[in-house]
């Protein structure tokens, strides 16, 4: 209780050390001194309550803020996966409409060998290419959903570079 001014215990007000002396200093005042001391502690102890309960409430806009950016992140990320999971899908179904395309043309009569091979090797290639997407497509929606329930915001779902198919 030495540094401080008052304290509260249940409905009383107990001055400090620090407002005993305070109030001696202002003894040539007579009375009035004493009551210069516990008015300027009580004031002192209101405006530190204030301060903290300012403190509190900023701590808590920061906060707010904090979260309703990481909501605005969340929510542009998945924008952006729903929107590249409507390209993919556009471009599995062209995929799929190359193979059945080339699917078609190998069982044509009359088709020189070297192009039904052609046919079929490009169906072989296009159907592996389509599992692929495929696998790509759902690991990295894993992989969005993970980031954004949690963490690591927006920031980190950039979408990322696509590996072309050469190995080195």
């Amino acid at each position: 209780m030495a540094d401080e001014l008052i304290r509260v215990t249940g409905d009383n007000v107990v001055f400090g050390e620090s407002v005993k002396r305070i109030a001696e200093s202002l003894k040539p005042l007579g009375p009035a001194g004493r009551h210069v001391a516990e008015s300027y502690a009580l004031d002192a102890e209101m405006r530190r309550i204030r301060l903290e309960e300012t403190q509190a409430a900023d701590a808590k806009e920061i906060k707010l803020k904090l979260l309703d950016q990481r909501r605005q992140e969340s929510s542009a990320s998945l924008r952006q996966m729903r929107k590249e999971l409507g390209r993919a899908d556009n471009s599995a179904q062209a995929l799929r409409e190359c193979m059945v395309n080339m699917q078609r043309a190998t069982v044509e009569p009359g088709l020189p060998l070297a192009e039904r091979r052609a046919y079929i090797e490009l169906t072989q290639h296009f159907t592996t290419a389509l599992v692929r997407h495929h696998s790509d497509l759902t690991g990295g929606v894993a992989d969005v959903i993970d980031k954004v329930l949690n963490g690591s915001g927006a920031t980190a779902l950039a979408p990322a570079r696509r590996r072309s198919g050469r190995r080195r």
